[in-house]
């Protein structure tokens, strides 16, 4: 065997070693990992039972949605098709006959607070705004602007039922919630005149103020110059 032959079988032999030798140590990887089991032993009751929670929420609510709120929703969706459909030709007083029961019977559902928002819209309609009051206040649509219109009926309800404190809050919600220049405008008009009735003129008049400032008036703008400057005589300012 030459020179040349034996450096290099004493290279090879060295690198053997040297991998043998990092193979019998742990490499950082290892280490790692062993280090993270020594800490969950360590936390192992904790961890197991946090984590079981956890789990078993997750799954819970899966199966409440899965297995009984889709299939309620779906099913108070096809008993308010009706009403829907005498709803939109303005049919209150047939409206009544269900909607009531099934914004009761779905509540929770997105079609029983569509029930009860039939159902409040038709008892304003037909006068009898204790209940139109009771259904409404359980409406919270995500729509804005289905939202604003809730705010402004329950407005409604209140005036005509003498309470105008609450009719004046709800038109100002209205009015600053509503998406169109339009909508603002028409519910500020209507806090206004509630001030007007409450004989709070001051308040009427920062109203009308607002509506002039702050809102394009294509039509109505005699009106309001008008309200204006009516509350400031009242006030002595004009």
């Amino acid at each position: 065997m030459s020179n040349q032959d034996l450096n290099e079988t004493e290279e090879q032999l060295n690198i053997d070693e040297q991998e043998e030798s990092n193979s019998s140590s742990p490499s950082g990887i290892s280490l790692f990992f062993d280090r993270i089991k020594t800490w969950l032993n360590t936390q192992n009751k904790t961890m197991v039972y946090g984590v079981s929670a956890l789990l078993l929420i997750a799954i819970g609510f899966v199966c409440y949605r899965q297995f009984y709120q889709q299939p309620r929703e779906r099913k108070a969706l096809a008993a308010i098709y009706k009403n829907q459909n005498l709803f939109d030709v303005d049919s209150f007083r047939m409206v009544l006959k269900d909607a009531p029961k099934l914004a009761d019977k779905y509540s929770g559902t997105k079609a029983g607070e569509l029930a009860a928002f039939m159902a409040g819209r038709s008892y304003m309609a037909t006068g009898d705004f204790k209940n139109a009051i009771k259904y409404l206040e359980d409406v919270d649509f995500k729509d804005n602007v289905m939202k604003y219109q809730v705010m402004g009926l329950l407005g409604d309800a209140y005036v005509e039922s003498k309470d105008l404190d609450k009719g004046l809050k709800q038109y100002l919600k209205a009015a600053k919630a509503a998406t169109t220049d339009f909508a603002a405008v028409y519910w500020y008009l209507k806090a206004g005149r509630v001030c007007e009735k409450k004989n709070d003129w001051k308040q009427a008049l920062e109203i009308y103020q607002t509506i002039k400032k702050d809102y394009s008036l294509d039509e109505g703008a005699q009106e309001i110059t008008k309200r204006i400057g009516k509350a400031q005589a009242k006030l002595g300012e004009y």
